[in-house]
């Protein structure tokens, strides 16, 4: 009579012959997978290195995945079994990208992981999380994501790293807002003027009553990192106006918080493009909701960003008008951006610089013409304009905005939402300044939060198996940024490896008088700029006329310190590969 153990066994058995290749695949990858990662992440050479090759490792790798596969022959779930190769699978690229930081390789692993959840198909799950629930991970995600941004831009400012543009002005100019209640600056054009006749950006006024109670540069950072992060909200709030479960709208808020350029435009320090995150996705909420007042003022204050903010709110009300037909709200919208537009940029190139389109849309402007020439030139040869979008150089920024969405943005089903994209093409493809097609810079928060309002709404639109999308666009996300932005956590131990240079660097720039009239290297510009009078020392026409030289000497490229040792300057401090400090004797005390 056969034993229990035997009958279990002799089950088993015949369990396993009638599996499906598919059951044989996904237990053995699982087993592959697995052993690669412990072997990968326990390995002390790198996996970029040629000396992780060798045929021992080969045949302990493959022993060990026959084994464990062997095992797993047994074990009868095959969902759970499933849903464990996309769990490790997603542990291995996140360490994979993280350690070689490569956006191409990222986005090679998010192909591979996509295909592993198509063809595993792992358990979708029932449980849904409740209002509470929802509540409380989309504060944490909020915060999580503030406390990234403001950490480490602060350690860059602390260290001495953030340049004078663009934050050191802004630094200054935020010192003159409290002084005076008007947004002069120094170091920006060499000389004293309104930042206004730059950008006309009143926007910042909203974060002067906080700066006045912590006055300090590290300030405007992390409240930099506080509004981008806050968009979680708006877009928490559209999933749900479409229907979508708390879950969905949590891990839509999760993709907003890995999404590479929610962070990245943050990295090159402050700027007040970060307020059209949330201000548009708010736009966005409040005008689906059809609530008038609520969306215009969101519109105006839209507008109060910068002059070319326009774009965002006219593009927006064009698209209500096309697709929702809501005139009462979208006639108001767009006449009141257009207006906007022609009377901030008029006054600008009377009393301003201008709107800078020469160095923006050169390419496209002919015979002196203005800004408006692009439209005619668009019109006129549209193959010329295509060119330009798709250039090589473009089509890295096109993936790092569309892959951590699973291209969702341009699953359209209604024809409308194309003019959704003008921003998108305008502010950042068809442009030759390359800032503006750069992640690590602020000109994506705009179209950034119109492609998240595209994702969620078409996403809503998406039939029966949407989910898997959602789990790809989730993941890829993760991976997307430990490749390109979370491998910027390594600036904490850096941090921690300069502070004998740090301290020695605050302790010489405390030297400088706070009344003192500077001239200072790039990067010291933001620690010297609360004060009525700073340039940067490297583009300045003043340096004969401060009162107090500063000279960065960490990097062999800072200015020449030789004219300042005697004829007529005496030293402050000096240390080799530090800083110099010099006083202009001609200048101090008149």
């Amino acid at each position: 009579m056969p034993t229990r153990k035997n009958s279990f066994l002799e089950a088993r058995f015949s369990e396993i012959r009638q599996y499906r290749m598919r059951s044989y695949v996904i237990r053995f990858l699982t087993a592959f997978v697995f052993v690669l990662t412990l072997f990968t992440v326990s390995s002390e050479v790198a996996f970029t290195d040629l000396a992780f090759y060798s045929d021992s490792r080969l045949i302990l790798i493959l022993l060990f995945t026959a084994l464990l596969g062997g095992v797993l022959l047994f074990v009868p779930f095959e969902r759970v079994i499933s849903l464990a190769l996309i769990v490790i699978a997603e542990v291995y690229f996140l360490f994979i990208a993280s350690t070689a930081a490569d956006y191409f390789l990222s986005f090679a692993l998010c192909l591979v992981l996509a295909a592993a959840v198509v063809y595993a198909d792992p358990p979708r799950g029932s449980l849904q999380p409740g209002r509470w629930t929802l509540l409380g991970g989309t504060f944490l995600l909020f915060l999580a994501s503030s406390l990234f941004i403001g950490i480490i831009t602060c350690l860059y400012y602390k260290n001495h790293w953030t340049p004078n543009f663009d934050f050191g002005l802004f630094s200054q100019m935020f010192h003159y807002m409290k002084e005076t209640g008007e947004c002069l600056v120094t170091s920006e054009r060499d000389g004293l003027l309104s930042h206004f006749a730059v950008h006309f950006s009143p926007i910042y006024y909203l974060l002067l009553p906080i700066y006045a109670l912590i006055p300090s540069p590290g300030t405007l950072l992390v409240m930099q990192g506080v509004i981008v992060a806050s968009g979680v909200f708006p877009l928490v709030l559209l999933c749900k106006h479409h229907g979508l479960s708390h879950r969905t709208a949590l891990l839509f808020a999760a993709i907003y918080v890995l999404y590479p350029a929610t962070t990245g435009g943050c990295l090159y320090y402050l700027h007040e493009n970060c307020f059209l995150a949330p201000l548009i996705l708010w736009l966005l909420y409040f005008s689906d909701c059809g609530r008038i007042l609520p969306a215009l003022g969101f519109a105006l204050l839209t507008l109060a960003v910068k002059e070319d903010a326009a774009v965002y709110v006219a593009v927006i009300a064009l698209y209500l008008l096309v697709s929702a037909k809501k005139p009462k709200l979208s006639l108001p919208m767009l006449g009141l951006s257009v207006m906007w537009f022609i009377v901030v940029t008029s006054l600008m190139g009377k009393y301003g610089e201008g709107i800078m389109s020469d160095s923006r849309y050169g390419d496209y402007i002919y015979d002196d013409g203005g800004i408006f020439t692009v439209i005619k030139a668009v019109v006129q040869n549209p193959a010329y304009a295509i060119r330009q979008i798709l250039r090589e150089e473009k089509l890295l920024f096109i993936l790092q905005m569309l892959a951590p969405l699973c291209f969702l943005p341009f699953v359209i089903k209604r024809p409308s939402k194309l003019i959704l994209l003008i921003p998108l093409l305008l502010v950042n493809l068809m442009t030759s300044y390359v800032y503006q097609y750069d992640i690590g810079f602020q000109y994506v928060f705009g179209s950034g939060a119109i492609l998240f309002y595209l994702a969620v709404t078409n996403y809503a639109e998406l039939g029966e198996g949407r989910w898997r999308v959602l789990l790809i666009a989730v993941l890829g996300a993760a991976i997307i940024f430990a490749g390109g932005v979370g491998q910027k956590l390594g600036y904490i131990k850096t941090y921690r490896e300069t502070a004998e240079e740090r301290i020695a660097m605050d302790a010489a720039l405390d030297l400088v008088p706070e009344d003192a009239s500077v001239a200072a290297t790039t990067f010291l510009v933001a620690n010297l700029s609360s004060r009525d009078v700073i340039y940067e020392l490297e583009t300045t026409k003043h340096r004969d006329e401060v009162e107090y030289i500063v000279i960065d000497l960490r990097y062999t490229q800072s200015f020449p310190i030789s004219p300042y040792f005697g004829s007529g300057y005496s030293t402050v401090f000096y240390q080799e590969g530090l800083v110099g400090i010099f006083k202009n004797e001609a200048v101090v005390g008149q």
